[in-house]
């Protein structure tokens, strides 16, 4: 206000130093650097294709180059602040326009000089936003959006893009053929099977109004209005025709979504009372969480998938050797639902645990002085603000379970699921038809992200104020502290003898035949199975940083901003985690393999297929935190002058520092396990862990894979303990999501 009044009463506006810096990185990058490099070496580039170079011959940089000189001129021009932030905005984006059209036509492969250029316009475009008025914000967050926005543009869009045109435009022309012959594949979904004497459509019909008729008699009895009985008994009977419909089916539509749904609520379920019981329990079981909790997430969900089979499989253990049973009741959905929910149970828990831990202590002693029993508390209280939690890990363990790839490969029994005929079609039956099985999954997966969204609905969930709040923690009911206790040593007992397989097995010198100890197969990691630990080790730090940065930024920006296309970088940003891993893995090969981005072949792809399919983790641990912190914490900061990286690092930091160190933990967890999306990307000379130890398991070497498992497990397990103690040194309270040890 003050700056706006002595520009119109004729003082001399200040320079804008920001503009000014940017202004000059632009033009000594979009000079100095070389703007294209040979093949997929990031480090030669092509002689000749420095900036000043190609300014004799090349229309397109030297629009670069002046427009990077014009932004720098901007920042001392005696111009009112939005005028120059519009100005800055033209000049940005007529720039990057002229970048981009420059990498479009030259033929090579993006060089240094380009890649500054192209960030630096960027960056002028978001600080033309702010300054103009188009933001309200400040330059930084202008920055962040137009940065964030583009990554998620290249990144994750195009690769889709690119994907879903190959799916529909086959040797030069466009057609429907493969779309048409994929869905109509019994593979995909088969409703009525006539190999079978039954209508599996009219029995998922009877069953839909068989539930239809109780929900309604249930709602008559409860709410005794007409409306409401009506209402509840149209949609249960929706909503189990369409569930009968699918469970008397076939096809791999009809498998995963049964399995997600099911895997979904037992694993949130389960993660949400392991929460409570880390949190609220009086017993010392509490103290197993640590170290039993944490462990089947870092490892490749397959390894239980494994074990399930040396143990319950036809030869396995429990199965054979003890109970003299030849069975495979464990190889198909039960036994990948089994192997599921054991590893994404500790995903509901971590998310919930630091929802719980934060729940403000002052509303649930409110509600003892008003005569709240606590059962009532749990219901009326905890419930309601731990919605968005348990919706969040609702929506993470239904995806994760959707695009899980290694569990129904292990002991999926045969049965297709949409996440394998992705592999199998890309592998075997062309890229065209896996695009199509990608769609539908990722169908599914929105669908879920709706769903979740309007439950959370608009409901306001503040519980960190800025207010002091004391009090006690109330614990658990009595009853239910001693029922989760036994279903949580149950998970104890499940999770030791499971992990203890693998660990035997991998001293066994041939598991199911021969017991005998022996370390041959630890020595028979060198020196193959030792160097891709250390390459899969290194790529995933490098990538676990920028992940747990880009996804809080955008987190934080999509909560506290209001901008034109604000949801749709949310929902885009969730898109690589609702795409199956092998979509996302073919779309990165069809995206990055020629042109401009050529970037296949080296770890540069692989890390950046590491960020942004990990990012969305952080993305909504940030959410969920930030929705607890009251507003005027950050405005109290703004009002004294404060910046936004300031008020990001001294006030929303530390009060998010659980979510953040959560979603590093993760990032890094998930990109140590990954496998379906890199399988499509690793190379001899860039191969990763968990595609040796497939590859092991594929070649009979079972020992060898359950040796670098336990690499593998040990491995992280010291990272995560020694990322807890630091945030402990540091004054901070364990992760929201790092179990109590």
């Amino acid at each position: 206000m003050g700056r706006s009044t002595l520009t119109l009463a004729g003082a001399a506006p200040r320079a804008n130093a920001t503009v000014v810096a940017w202004g000059v990185v632009t033009l000594a990058g979009a000079l100095l650097l070389p703007w294209g490099r040979v093949g997929r070496d990031l480090w030669t580039f092509v002689p000749g294709t420095l900036g000043v170079e190609l300014l004799a011959g090349e229309w397109t940089v030297a629009v670069a180059v002046l427009c990077a000189a014009l932004a720098g001129s901007l920042g001392v021009a005696p111009l009112p602040l939005y005028r120059r932030g519009r100005l800055a905005l033209a000049v940005g984006a007529v720039g990057a326009l002229a970048v981009f059209t420059a990498l479009a036509t030259r033929g090579q492969a993006i060089g240094p000089g380009a890649l500054v250029a192209a960030l630096g316009f960027l960056a002028l475009v978001g600080i033309g936003l702010a300054l103009g008025g188009y933001v309200q914000a400040d330059a930084f967050i202008g920055v962040c959006i137009v940065w964030a926005a583009a990554f998620v543009l290249v990144f994750i869009l195009y690769p889709l893009w690119a994907v879903l045109q190959g799916s529909v435009y086959i040797d030069g022309r466009l057609t429907l053929d493969v779309v048409r012959q994929t869905i109509s594949s019994p593979a995909f979904l088969l409703l009525d099977n006539p190999a079978t004497p039954q209508n599996e459509m009219h029995q998922g019909l009877l069953a839909g109004a068989v539930l239809g008729g109780v929900g309604a008699l249930v709602a008559a009895a409860l709410t005794r209005r007409a409306r409401a009985t009506a209402l509840w008994g149209l949609g249960v009977w929706l909503g189990g025709s369409a569930l009968g419909v699918l469970y008397f089916g076939f096809g791999a539509v009809r498998n995963s979504i049964l399995l997600a749904l099911v895997v979904g609520v037992v694993a949130t379920a389960l993660g949400f009372l392991f929460a409570l019981l880390a949190e609220r329990s009086s017993l010392p079981t509490r103290k197993l969480f640590g170290p039993v909790s944490i462990l089947p997430i870092i490892t490749p969900p397959f390894v239980l998938g494994l074990a399930i089979i040396y143990l319950l499989g036809r030869r396995g253990y429990i199965t054979h050797h003890l109970l003299g049973l030849n069975t495979t009741i464990f190889f198909g959905m039960l036994g990948v639902g089994i192997a599921q929910v054991l590893a994404y149970t500790p995903i509901a828990f971590l998310i919930l645990q630091g929802v719980v831990r934060q729940l403000n202590v002052a509303l649930e002693e409110a509600a003892e002085t008003l005569g709240a029993n606590r059962w009532h508390i749990l219901r009326t209280v905890i419930w309601p603000l731990a919605r968005p939690g348990v919706a969040n890990a609702f929506l993470l363990t239904a995806i994760e379970s959707l695009a899980d790839f290694g569990n129904p490969v292990v002991v999926g029994g045969g049965l297709p699921y949409l996440a394998t005929e992705i592999f199998f079609a890309a592998t075997g039956r062309g890229t065209s038809e896996a695009a199509v099985f990608g769609a539908a999954l990722l169908t599914l997966t929105l669908t879920i992200f709706l769903i979740q969204h309007r439950w959370v609905g608009l409901t306001s969930y503040v519980t960190v104020t800025g207010r002091p709040t004391q009090g006690v923690v109330r614990p658990l009911p009595r009853t239910l502290d001693y029922a989760v206790t036994g279903v949580f040593v149950a998970w104890v007992a499940v999770i030791v003898v499971l992990y203890g397989s693998v660990a035997v097995g991998s001293v066994t010198k041939l598991w199911g035949f021969d017991y005998t100890f022996t370390l041959e197969h630890f020595r028979g990691l060198s020196p193959t199975g030792w160097a891709v630990f250390r390459t899969t080790a290194w790529l995933s730090a490098i990538a676990a940083i920028p992940s747990t940065i880009v996804g809080f930024l955008i987190g934080y920006l999509v909560t506290r901003y209001t901008f034109r296309g604000r949801s749709a970088l949310e929902f885009c940003s969730m898109l690589s985690f609702a795409t199956p891993g092998t979509v996302m893995g073919i779309g990165y090969i069809l995206a990055f393999n020629q042109g401009a981005l050529l970037l296949t072949g080296t770890e540069l792809i692989i890390i950046l297929a590491f960020v942004f399919r990990n990012m969305p983790v952080a993305l909504r641990a940030g959410v969920a935190s930030v929705l607890q912190i009251d507003r005027s914490l950050e405005e109290a900061s703004t009002m004294l002058r404060a910046s936004s990286p300031t008020t990001l690092r001294r006030v929303v930091l530390p009060l998010v520092r659980a979510a953040i160190l959560s979603g590093l933990i993760f990032s890094f967890v998930r990109a140590m396990t990954a496998i379906s999306q890199v399988i499509f990307l690793i190379t001899p000379r860039t191969n990763l862990a968990t595609t040796q130890i497939l590859s092991y398991i594929n070649y009979g070497t079972v020992g060898l894979g359950a040796a670098l498992s336990w690499v593998l497990v040990v491995f992280m397990a010291l990272v995560i303990v020694g990322l807890y103690l630091l945030n402990q040194r540091l004054g901070g309270r364990a992760a929201g999501g790092m179990p109590t040890m």
